[in-house]
């Protein structure tokens, strides 16, 4: 699991898990890394599931934060080819999209993911969601 390191004010080293945000729109990965940069989170992104796998395989991110409608590999795929890959299958994966019918959560089950999350999405509740998966721990 990727991490940084960084020195808090009070001589504590704080781990900063690396989060992988996919997204095929600029907005969408500028507000990921908005609400989990200023909460102490590294953010990686991607512009579709193909680069995120890339990115995935040099280095492994604590959690993925997909939308699910891209053009080639959709969220769901994604979520699908981390966990049938035995080296990222243990990585959670939050879906991100504004399908927010029961189908749509259930298709997000099946492929994987452990949050679903909706659009427009708060940033409080993205922000809850990784914390609940990969939280920031410290240590002396």
């Amino acid at each position: 699991m990727a991490t940084t390191l960084e020195t808090t004010s009070k001589g504590l080293s704080k781990e900063l898990p690396v989060v992988l945000a996919v997204d095929d729109s600029p907005v969408q990965l500028r507000l990921i890394q908005e609400a989990l940069g200023r909460n102490g989170y590294t953010v990686k992104t991607a512009t579709s599931g193909e680069k995120a796998l890339e990115i995935m395989r040099a280095s492994i991110p604590a959690v993925v934060v997909s939308d699910v409608t891209m053009a080639g590999m959709t969220g769901y795929d994604l979520c699908k080819a981390i966990k049938n890959d035995p080296k990222l299958g243990k990585t959670p994966v939050i879906l991100l999209t504004s399908e927010g019918a029961p189908k749509a959560f259930q298709a997000g089950r099946e492929a994987g993911a452990v949050v679903y999350i909706t659009k427009p999405f708060k940033p409080e509740a993205l922000l809850n969601a990784v914390r609940m998966v990969c939280p920031v721990a410290h240590t002396q």
